[in-house]
């Protein structure tokens, strides 16, 4: 079973066309990141979806493995479409490196005001299962999951053949008419 764990990079953007560059250590135990999200926070209040406000690129393991690179949108103030899915992201982690990377703006500077974009980063802590696949050899792994499936299938054939025959009526009582 493996822990899941958040990182968080929260960023201020204060101007147009800012560079905003960030440096985030992920903590030793995590072993891998599984998935990402790329949100705007705060700031910039608008009635319409804005599909790209900025860009965030995002390097692993102290540069050595370039992983993200997604815009970041704008949400509409009366209805947001707030969405709780991760971006797919596979990425080893290797023992105190860090991640680093860039967050672009790239609003118009007439419709700029100060915001805040948040990088999400889902990871997790490898711990051992008490049974695998492994840990059983191959020829009775396939054996157990044969005598699993007749198990199940002799059952259901059972079944169908303990149960009294219903009529159509009683299968399905809200029929408009039924045949008889």
């Amino acid at each position: 079973m493996a822990a899941i764990r958040y990182n968080i990079i929260r960023l201020q953007v204060e101007r147009p066309g800012q560079i905003v560059r960030f440096q985030h250590k992920i903590p030793s135990n995590l072993k891998r990141c599984t998935g990402f999200k790329a949100v705007h926070v705060r700031g910039v209040q608008t009635d319409l979806y804005i599909p790209e406000i900025g860009w965030f690129t995002a390097s692993f393991n102290s540069l050595k493995e370039e992983a993200i690179v997604t815009p970041v949108s704008a949400q509409a103030f009366y209805e947001p479409e707030v969405t709780h899915e991760f971006q797919t992201l596979d990425v080893e982690l290797l023992r105190g490196q860090l991640v680093v990377g860039v967050y672009v703006d790239t609003m118009k500077s007439n419709a700029f005001a100060p915001y805040i974009v948040s990088l999400y980063l889902r990871c997790t802590e490898i711990l051992s299962s008490p049974l695998t696949q492994e840990s059983l050899p191959k020829k009775e792994f396939t054996e157990l999951v044969h005598k699993l499936q007749e198990t199940t299938d002799e059952s259901i054939w059972k079944e169908d053949f303990e149960e009294e025959e219903l009529t159509s009526e009683e299968i399905n009582p809200d029929q408009l008419c039924s045949i008889t």
